[in-house]
């Protein structure tokens, strides 16, 4: 799927999303960590995710081991990895 965090053919592209009153429990990072489990455990090496700048989960990603590949005025495109 040619979504916002696409950046190539047979790489996944991640999407978490957290209803307020759930965010900063560490509930993101655990499914996070769910989702590359499994993305690795299919034999992806790579997957990726688009993030707003003004998203405070850019510092998750960051922390997990994305990188930045590209940005728009926006967001920043990131990968990870496996």
């Amino acid at each position: 799927m040619n979504d916002y965090g696409h950046i190539g053919c047979g790489i996944p592209s991640l999407a978490v999303s957290l209803y307020p009153e759930y965010r900063s429990r560490g509930i993101g990072t655990a499914l996070m960590k769910a989702l590359l489990a499994e993305a690795r455990r299919s034999g992806f090496a790579v997957v990726s995710l688009s993030v707003q700048k003004k998203n405070y989960a850019y510092n998750m990603y960051v922390k997990l081991g994305f990188e930045t590949v590209r940005e728009t005025a926006e967001e920043y495109i990131m990968k990870k990895y496996l």
